[in-house]
Formats: C-alpha cells, sequence, structure tokens
C-alpha cells in the first residue's frame, strides 16, 4: 500500500473535527526525536615507558542538534524546543521545523534523508471496513549538515539502518504512521570525529489546520 493513500485515509480517520470550508490546509505534525551515542577519541598520558590512550563517550541527542542549528542560525529556542516532521496533507512534501512555543522555524536544509533500498512490507487490510495494519521495512541514512547560507555547524552526522515503519488505522488505539530506525554511523562535534549508533523515532499523528493554506496552524 502507497504511502501517499496511507496518509490520506490517516488524514480522513482523524479530521473529522477538524474539516474547515475552503482553502485550509491539514498537515500531519510528528515528533523527531534523535538518539546517539557512542566513542571519540581520548587522551594520551605517558607513564615510565607505557604509554595510554583511552575513548571517551560521545552522545547525541535532539537537544544537542536544536542548539548547533540555533548556533549558525542565531535563533535562541527554548529548553522546551522540539523537533518536529510537517507533512501537508494529503502528498505534500515533509518539512523538518523546530517548534518552539508555537511557532515553528523551517530547519529543513540541515537534515538530509535518502532511502538506500526499496521496502518490503506486511499488511492486513479489511476490505468492508477499509481498516489495516502493517509495517514495512528499508535501508534509510539520515544526516545532520551544513547549510551553505548559515556557515558550518559544529555537529554532524551520517547514519543508517534498517527502517521499520508501522501504520494502521484503528478505532484504538488509534490511527498511526511511525518510523523508528537502528542507525549506526559517523560524525563529528567541533570537527573531533564521532562514531555513532543509536536510534531516530518519528511518532505521532497530530493534525494541525492552517486557515487559507498559510501562518501558524490552529
Amino acid at each position: 500500500m502507497k504511502r501517499t493513500l496511507r496518509l490520506a485515509l490517516l488524514a480522513t480517520a482523524l479530521s473529522l473535527t477538524a474539516m474547515q470550508a475552503g482553502a485550509d490546509q491539514t498537515n500531519l505534525v510528528r515528533s523527531l526525536t534523535i538518539q546517539l551515542v557512542g566513542l571519540k577519541q581520548g587522551d594520551s598520558s605517558t607513564t615510565r615507558n607505557t604509554t595510554t590512550t583511552t575513548l571517551d563517550r560521545a552522545r547525541v541527542d535532539t537537544r544537542d542538534v536544536i542548539d548547533a542549528i540555533s548556533a549558525v542560525t542565531s535563533v535562541q529556542f527554548s529548553p522546551q524546543a522540539q523537533l518536529v516532521v510537517i507533512t501537508p496533507l494529503p502528498d505534500g512534501a515533509p518539512m523538518v521545523a523546530i517548534r518552539d512555543a508555537g511557532t515553528s522555524t523551517d530547519v529543513s536544509p540541515f537534515f538530509g534523508f535518502e532511502k538506500v533500498s526499496e521496502a518490503v512490507s506486511r499488511s492486513t487490510a479489511n476490505t468492508k471496513t477499509g481498516k489495516y495494519t502493517g509495517s514495512s521495512y528499508s535501508i534509510q541514512r539520515f544526516a545532520l549538515q551544513d547549510f551553505w547560507a548559515d556557515g558550518a555547524l559544529s555537529l554532524h552526522y551520517n547514519v543508517s539502518g534498517i527502517a521499520v515503519e508501522t501504520f494502521s488505522n484503528t478505532a484504538y488505539p488509534g490511527p498511526r504512521d511511525e518510523l523508528e530506525v537502528d542507525v549506526s554511523g559517523a560524525g563529528d562535534s567541533a570537527g573531533q570525529l564521532l562514531i555513532l549508533q543509536g536510534t531516530i523515532h518519528l511518532r505521532g499523528y497530530t493534525l494541525e489546520v492552517v486557515p487559507d493554506g498559510g501562518g501558524q496552524p490552529t
């Protein structure tokens, strides 16, 4: 089942109380969570005839990413700021944004994404009720990268792994279309190499209506 069809059905199921007339735009908003851990080069020390070189632990999380983007854009974000992915329904292009106090700042150019492989999937659909559940599996790549207009970030990563997308439009626990990716790869922080592994999550299914297709959602 195509992803655009799933999102269209998801929008239909969720928007029964949010439909508005005219040219209002309905967006699907999901939270983006980054949790990476790993290793970086430590210090070396020499005692008599023995030289010891150590490794230090490294960590990259959602807040680190927001802070790195804040530093190059000169936009200050509160501790409550979140990364979100906003997708205009039924089949618009997703946008990565920092959501803070009801304001969304588009930061899409800092995020790279590539679907490295085709997907294999399984699903169950009821042709009478239209209800369905399923999951798909593919190899995907994610990157935090420089955007030339804003200068170089102090933090980067380039990771990939098996992405598991689960989707349904059942009445309970409710419609969902979520992505979880176990990733590994490399990055750098202030120019220092990082060897990383961890998870990237895309979850939630909040519908927001933007009056007349512009401005902030209601």
